[in-house]
């Protein structure tokens, strides 16, 4: 740390000041900018009055419009019906035109988080329908006779985390950012209703500094990295993503903006901790649970060809003293088959059995055998 830092920690939104840098203090790491991939980070640096032009130049950049002029709009709807809760938008504006803008930053994954877009893309046209109607009764006192054309609708979410987008492969201009219509399936032709649901990739952008080779590229790493930085990057001075870096700048928001920013991100922290506790005792779990059932199978198996192999060692060694009492049994009997031939032949010779049962060394009682 500095010799010219003047506070130690920036406990509830305060700041602290080194080399003459003002940053905030937050579960033990310092800020200088808000962190744009958070919702309130998001809102707060490109939701509020004064962002307008920042907003602007965003959506021109990485969408390829034209707008002039942007003005924010009321960010929370009514749901459908009485039972639904009341939905809010980071960010809800609409152009010269009218068309509308609804810009979110989503960090974590969601399930079915696309048709949620699609939802939310409703309200808003229910919006512009009731104030569509509300003009016209003005104009003519009648708002029953409503003809349906509403504004054209861009509803922009910047994805921080993997999705099905991403993992398809499919050739695209532009492979961080997806725009859907609702087109024909056969011939392509667009319906022409004007709805626009686009998809911005963050968590698939991974370009360094001195791989960003034009401004939209500088706005995703900008947008995806900026809190995380302690300087604009010198390739930016002088153009329009050196305005997001003012903007962002925590020294030029107010206590109660910081506050909310300072909350967002410990929020978040907790959060990462607590999954990362999480997976670690799943992990340990997972471990215990594998070698004890590794171990139990590996004890079946190892009774299984331990059994297998006693019995085909039990079935050699049989073998062996089979064959060696056979042997045994059968040289006895050939010996004495073969006393019996000689005592025979002494028999004849008119031996008497005494001295045949001395000469072929056998007992006299074998030689009644005879």
């Amino acid at each position: 740390m500095s010799n010219t830092q003047k506070t130690k920690k920036s406990p509830q939104g305060k700041m602290v000041e080194i080399d003459g840098i003002l940053y905030m203090f937050i579960d033990g790491k310092l800020y200088r900018y808000a962190n744009l991939t958070l919702d309130k980070g998001f809102k707060i640096t490109l939701g509020r009055p004064g962002s307008e032009e920042v907003l602007k130049h965003m959506l021109n950049r990485l969408l390829g419009l034209r707008i002039k002029w942007l003005e924010y709009r009321n960010t929370e709807h009514p749901g459908m019906t009485e039972d639904d809760r009341s939905s809010r938008f980071d960010v809800y504006c609409e152009d010269e035109d009218g068309n509308g803008f609804q810009v979110e930053m989503q960090n974590w994954s969601q399930k079915h988080f696309h048709k949620r877009a699609v939802y939310y893309s409703s309200l808003v046209l229910q919006d512009q329908a009731a104030r569509a109607r509300r003009e016209q009764k003005q104009r003519t006192g009648n708002k029953k006779n409503w003809d349906y054309n509403y504004k054209p609708l861009y509803v922009v979410s910047f994805l921080n985390f993997r999705n099905w987008i991403s993992e398809k492969e499919v050739t695209r201009i532009n492979q961080y950012i997806s725009i859907y219509r609702y087109t024909d399936i056969e011939t392509k032709e667009e319906l022409g209703d004007g709805t626009n649901l686009i998809f911005i990739d963050l968590h698939s952008f991974c370009k360094r500094p001195h791989q960003c080779t034009n401004m939209q590229d500088w706005w995703m790493y900008s947008l995806k990295n900026m809190f995380n930085l302690t300087e604009c990057p010198s390739q930016v001075l002088g153009t329009e993503v050196e305005d997001l870096f003012t903007q962002s700048e925590l020294a030029r928001m107010t206590l109660e903006q910081r506050l909310k920013i300072e909350e967002s991100i410990m929020t978040e922290n907790d959060i990462r901790n607590s999954i990362a506790e999480q997976l670690e005792e799943g992990r340990a779990k997972a471990l215990a649970e594998g070698k004890a059932e590794g171990r139990a199978e590996g004890l079946e198996i190892g009774r299984v060809e331990g059994r297998e192999e006693g019995l085909e060692i039990g079935r050699e060694e049989g073998r062996e003293i089979g064959r060696a009492e056979g042997l045994e049994t059968g040289r006895a009997e050939g010996e004495l088959a073969k006393a019996r031939e000689i005592a025979t032949k002494l028999l004849e010779k008119g031996l008497s059995r005494a001295e045949i049962a001395a000469i072929v060394g056998i007992e006299e009682s074998e030689l009644f055998l005879l």
